[in-house]
């Protein structure tokens, strides 16, 4: 009777993990590098109401510039024409894996149309990608602009 509550409650705290090995639901490589690609596919053609979905309700964008939004506010500024993004293509992403969390980063080629400037360049980027309970959505994305090669 103690070892079937004992095992009882060992797999109500662990999910089953001693018996199933990784937890159902944790992110591949291929589930990262195919989020953060439709993110950039979206974002560069303002796809907003697809961006809705893909982007998590604690979504945080933090622009090279070091200009911080949230989801709203990003995607408003899409919404009304206020920022452009002309190009927004991801160069050699690496991935980290954390279970149901994964990590992408890389090099963003981007040229963005920001109240009547022009903004392009090359950044370094980090995004945090993370299966939650609207699926697989990104939570982060963070970039750092990359000084030109003269």
């Amino acid at each position: 009777m103690c070892r079937a509550v004992f095992l009882s409650l060992v797999l109500a705290f662990t999910g089953g993990l001693a018996w199933a090995g990784a937890p159902a639901g944790d992110l591949t490589e291929a589930d990262a590098v195919r989020t953060a690609g439709k993110w950039a596919a979206l974002v560069g053609a303002s796809d907003t109401a697809a961006l809705e979905n893909l982007l998590d309700s604690r979504y945080t964008h933090t622009h090279g510039t070091g200009m911080v939004e949230t989801k709203k506010l990003f995607l408003g500024a899409l919404r009304d024409g206020t920022r452009d993004y002309v190009r927004c293509k991801i160069v050699e992403p690496k991935v980290t894996l954390l279970g149901r969390v994964a990590v992408v980063s890389g090099v963003l080629d981007l040229k963005v149309l920001a109240r009547e400037r022009i903004i392009e360049g090359t950044n370094r980027f980090t995004m945090v990608v993370a299966r939650t309970d609207g699926g697989i959505q990104v939570v982060a994305y963070q970039a750092t602009l990359l000084a030109r090669k003269e």
